[in-house]
């Protein structure tokens, strides 16, 4: 108890120096473990999100349950894409008398001619009233929050006659509530990607900014519990008043840091910005993040500063007299970097001669565990490496600030790495995720030159085909139909809208205002069997009407292409000019083809413009899936958040740590200033001090990252293994850390003389 009572007055009675470095240990890691919890309750929302989904499913009624069981509703799921985001539309239609099951978040099933609708749906029908044409009846009600998966989910019930589902797909509901999402909002393969990449991204640097922040001002404690042990405490009393101290910020830290977590959950939850919106209910810690965040924040407290209050109980003379600290371990820290460099490594080789493993359950271990076992390894490897090259330049310079410097660093190498540490994490992490990201764009993307969307030409007025010809992105159009008497069909437009649908430089042959056979090599028809047959081609006018038809000849003159799959024009073979048929005509059951570049980001502003010109109309584009789109958008949102709390964590590792080399430094600084050293070679001397172990360890960063990324890269099944477009941004990033740490550690040496600094020393 008398050791209790001794740490907690040390921590919350002693000078104002020891108050202000309590108080920056708690706020130091309250910003941690609120980083912390953040990263671990990523996946308990998206567990929450298939929760909600999986609640809200339909099981159906089979065999004897559908024909003996009376009053069962019917429901028929259907979803459109309004951009890049799914609008779904479940029609329902109650049997009998009886309310029959009803799904979660709503009273009771809609009648005939009634809407339920989600809040996000229904502010975007204010905006966009054209999407009210496939929700027909008036709205009723607004679906509660358990019978949605986010606050920003566009869904709907709509009320429905059974003779009106008579003849769709619709079945009837032996109730509501599934075992599994019948869409998962992340599938299983790449949430294991998006944990490995925050553990990469946050976790690495968190754990490093934690043990930052319970070993700030390390000298001036260890020395005051030097004290205490010659005072004739015991040792094993020393180790525990230093625990005290450690311990008791760090819980305080912890606690504040969760109240941060949850004003940010409350905050943020709702907003979207993380690339995904949810309830701030689902975005509370789980029971196994609350004991990681107020009892692990503690253990690494007091773990981190066991080995020095230990060494101060042991030695009290020594850490009283300030002798040189121990030389680093670098067998601690090869034990770590060379299993790492030398797995990263060997997949680098691999892809440089052309035999890369591609994925595999043994790539999936190896190369996060390489990854990691280089980061940890590389912070590890600092303190010796540092420590050697100030000795060298220390041995060859004539200048008296680099000697100070150099000096010193060598002297206390982990009293500057703690400055460092934070950015050098920061920069292997992003290097790491700038694969991440590349390797996901590969995956998802459609693998061709160009993306088709296909509209029903009918559907659309005049002035709505106008304005989607000129959507911004869309860079060619063309209209398919089909003959009466054959399933392929005819494709009206001319040589240069044709090239806008076709790899680039594949078209031999095309001669405009000519009716011509279209020959795809990979396409089974071959139009020359064909050549000379004559098939009727129904047309339509402007208002939708019959307008006759026309005998077509199929042509022996052809146009060869090739085409990626899967593509609209395959499913025809006749290519006809406009010119070729009256105007304002079109072929009957015609769909009006767009083209744009492949890129994800155009695929998302294309079809945002589409959905804008006609928000009712179904737009169907080529080998995409809108759920995987979405989902995408998802996974770069939960990242580019996971960047954003890495870049905080380091920037806030490296401010609370030089607040506490400024600290440590002032007994130092104002002997120096004593002994007649300007202040201008002071501040050169503690600027040198940081920039070196920074410079080096963002060398390193920059190289192990690269080999790390790059292993990824050959390992994830991709044609892209050599990121070369990231390393501007990269180097431009690690430059402007340089700046600004050397910038940040100019201030610390002061003009007059700290009286009360050289009194304690």
């Amino acid at each position: 108890m008398r050791t209790l009572t001794l740490g907690l007055l040390l921590a919350v009675r002693g000078d104002r120096a020891a108050r202000v470095r309590f108080l920056l240990m708690a706020f130091g890691c309250a910003v941690g473990v609120a980083c912390l919890a953040a990263v671990l309750c990523i996946p308990t929302i998206v567990a929450a999100h298939d929760a909600r989904a999986a609640l809200r499913d339909t099981v159906p009624a089979r065999g004897t349950d559908a024909q003996h069981m009376d009053g069962l509703p019917l429901s028929m799921e259907l979803s459109d894409p309004f951009g890049s985001r799914p609008v779904i539309r479940v029609f329902v239609a109650r049997s009998g008398t009886g309310e029959g099951p009803t799904p979660p978040g709503v009273k009771r099933l809609p009648g005939p001619g009634e809407v339920l609708v989600s809040p996000a749906l229904r502010s975007l029908l204010t905006e966009a009233p054209g999407l009210k044409g496939g929700l027909p009846g008036r709205i009723t009600g607004t679906i509660g929050s358990a019978g949605l998966t986010g606050p920003d989910e566009l869904y709907a019930y709509v009320g429905r006659t059974p003779q009106q589902l008579a003849h769709t797909s619709a079945e009837k509901v032996l109730r509501y509530g599934g075992r599994n999402a019948p869409r998962d909002t992340v599938d299983g393969q790449t949430l294991d990607i998006l944990r490995f990449t925050l553990c990469c991204l946050v976790l690495l640097p968190l754990f490093v900014y934690l043990s930052v922040c319970v070993r700030l001002s390390a000298e001036p404690r260890a020395r005051r519990l030097a004290a205490l042990r010659l005072l004739g405490l015991s040792a094993r009393d020393t180790v525990r008043v230093s625990a005290v101290e450690s311990v008791c910020a760090a819980s305080l830290g912890a606690v504040m840091g969760l109240g941060l977590y949850l004003v940010g959950n409350a905050v943020v939850a709702g907003t979207g910005w993380a690339g995904l919106a949810w309830y701030p209910a689902d975005g509370l810690p789980s029971a196994s993040t609350l004991v990681a965040c107020l009892l692990g924040c503690p253990a690494l407290a007091h773990v981190a500063g066991w080995r020095h209050a230990r060494e101060a109980a042991l030695r009290p003379l020594s850490v009283r007299r300030r002798e040189h600290e121990r030389r680093p371990r670098s067998w601690l820290a090869a034990l770590l970097v060379l299993p790492g460099l030398g797995v990263v490594t060997a997949y680098c080789v691999l892809g440089l001669v052309g035999k890369a493993p591609g994925p595999s359950a043994a790539t999936s271990f190896l190369v996060p565990a390489g990854a990691l076992l280089t980061g940890a390894g590389l912070i590890l490897a600092l303190p010796p490496a540092t420590a050697w090259l100030a000795r060298r330049v220390a041995e060859r310079t004539q200048r008296v600030s680099l000697t100070l410097a150099m000096r010193h660093h060598e002297a206390h190498p982990g009293m500057a790495l703690r400055v460092v540490s934070g950015l050098v994490l920061l920069v292997y992490a992003a290097s790491l995720t700038q694969g991440v990201l590349i390797e996901m764009d590969q995956v998802s993307r459609r693998d061709a030159p160009n993306q088709e969307y296909s509209v029903p030409y009918d559907r659309l007025s005049a002035p709505q085909l106008r304005r989607m010809k000129q959507v911004r992105g869309v860079d060619g159009h063309a209209v398919s139909g089909n003959f009466t008497d054959r399933e392929e069909g005819v494709l009206v437009a001319t040589c240069a809208q044709l090239s806008m649908f076709v790899i680039p430089g594949s078209m031999k042959g095309c001669v405009d205002g000519e009716i011509l056979a279209i020959h795809d090599p990979d396409v089974p028809l071959d139009p020359k069997q064909l050549a000379g047959t004559r098939h009727t081609l129904r047309l339509r006018d402007g208002t939708g009407g019959p307008a006759g038809g026309r005998l077509l000849t199929v042509p022996r003159r052809v146009v060869t292409v090739s085409v990626a799959q899967p593509s609209a024009v395959s499913g025809a073979f006749v290519l006809v000019p406009p010119s070729a048929l009256p105007a304002g005509t079109h072929p009957a059951g015609a769909g009006l083809l767009l083209s744009s570049a492949s890129g994800p980001e155009t695929v998302r502003a294309v079809l945002d413009g589409l959905a804008a010109v006609s928000p009712t109309t179904e737009i169907t584009p080529q080998g995409i899936v809108i759920e995987s789109l979405h989902q995408l958008s998802v996974i770069k949102g939960l990242l580019s958040t996971g960047m954003v709390l890495g870049l905080g964590v380091g920037v806030a590792a490296f401010l609370v740590s030089t607040a506490d080399h400024a600290m440590s430094r002032r007994t130092r600084t104002a002997a120096l200033t004593l002994l007649g050293i300007r202040p201008g070679t002071l501040r050169a001397a503690q600027s040198a001090q940081v920039v070196l172990p920074l410079a080096f360890g963002l060398v390193a960063a920059l190289c192990t990252g690269k080999l790390a990324e790059s292993s990824y890269l050959v390992t994830g099944g991709g044609t892209i293994f050599w990121d070369t477009a990231g390393i501007p941004l990269l180097l431009v990033s690690t430059l402007a850390v340089l700046a600004v740490a050397t910038v940040a550690c100019l201030p610390l040496a002061r003009r007059h003389l700290d009286p009360e600094a050289l009194r304690k020393d």
